[in-house]
C-alpha cells in the first residue's frame, strides 16, 4: 500500500523509530528529514497489523528508495521483499529510472536478489557502513 506522508506517517514513525533509533541507534534528529513530505511510503502488513515500511521519492525522473524498515519479529517472512516490490512497480509504473538505494552493507545481498548492483565506495551514514545500488 503506498502513501502520502500524511497518511502513513502515524504507522510508519514507530516503525521506523523502533528500527533505526532504538536497534541501530541513529539519533533520532537524523531518522526524520524533510524529505518525508515529498515522498510517497509503501506499508507492510501482517495479520493486520503494519510492521514494515519504506520510502521513495524522485528527482528529476530518477527514483530514490529508502528508510527501509521492518520489525524485528517479522523479518525473513517477505516482508522486506512485498516493500521492495510496490515501490518498484510503483516507480516503474511513473517513468522513474534508473532506481537508486543505500543499502546497509549486510543489506547488500538483499537488494541484489532484485537486481540492484553495487557503485562507488563504501561510506557511512548515522556510524553505519551503506553503499550506493543501483537499478536500471
Amino acid at each position: 500500500m503506498i502513501r502520502a506522508w500524511r497518511e502513513a506517517a502515524a504507522l510508519a514513525t514507530p516503525i521506523r523509530h523502533a528500527v533505526f533509533v532504538v536497534e541501530q541507534h541513529v539519533p533520532v534528529a537524523l531518522e526524520l528529514d524533510e524529505l518525508d513530505s515529498s515522498a510517497w511510503h509503501a506499508l507492510a502488513y501482517l495479520n493486520g497489523v503494519c510492521v514494515g515500511t519504506a520510502r521513495l521519492f524522485s528527482t528529476n525522473n530518477v527514483a530514490h528508495i529508502g528508510r527501509m524498515a521492518v520489525l524485528a519479529p517479522c523479518r525473513r517472512q517477505g516482508v522486506g521483499s512485498a516493500l521492495l516490490s510496490t515501490l518498484l512497480q510503483y516507480a516503474q509504473n511513473h517513468g522513474l529510472s534508473p532506481i537508486y538505494l543505500n543499502a546497509q552493507i549486510a543489506a547488500i545481498p538483499f537488494y541484489a536478489k532484485f537486481n540492484f548492483i553495487p557503485e562507488a565506495a563504501i561510506f557511512y551514514d548515522a556510524g553505519i557502513p551503506h553503499r550506493t545500488m543501483r537499478l536500471g
